[in-house]
Formats: C-alpha cells, structure tokens, sequence
C-alpha cells in the first residue's frame, strides 16, 4: 500500500481521528502497528473500540494480520 501511515498507541489515534485531521475512514490509508496492533490482535474480532473521546459510541477498527486496516466505523 503506497502512502501507509501507521498509528501505534491510543495518544496517536486520537491525534489522527479528532485534532482537527478528522477522516472519513482509516481503511486503505493506515495501519495499526505497536501496542494497538497487539490490543486488537488479542481479541478474536481483531478489533480495536472505545477510542471516542466523550466514551463508547459504538466505534471500532478491524486490523488484518499484518495490522492493516480492513474496516471501521468512526464517530465524531
């Protein structure tokens, strides 16, 4: 994937969805690698939720094996 940014912990999460960088989805564009990698791969959804600011609105990001990311559904 050309252009592939990688987000490894919440604290850049946050920076990419909700500092005023707000994007539509993180599929084709991104990857999660470090410690969100290791969250979601934890899980058998390998998922990522409750990253909203104001707590849980039904938000995720679906990672592949490799930390791609293959689905979501941002709140904002």
């Amino acid at each position: 994937m050309k252009n592939l940014k990688m987000i490894m912990n919440r604290e850049e999460l946050n920076t990419v969805l909700y500092d005023g960088k707000e994007v539509d989805t993180l599929v084709g564009s991104y990857a999660l690698g470090g410690e969100l990698l290791d969250e979601a791969l934890s899980n058998e959804y390998k998922t990522i939720t409750c990253f909203f600011p104001m707590g849980d609105e039904g938000e995720f990001i679906e990672v592949d094996d490799m930390g791609y990311v293959v689905a979501d559904s941002i709140y904002y």
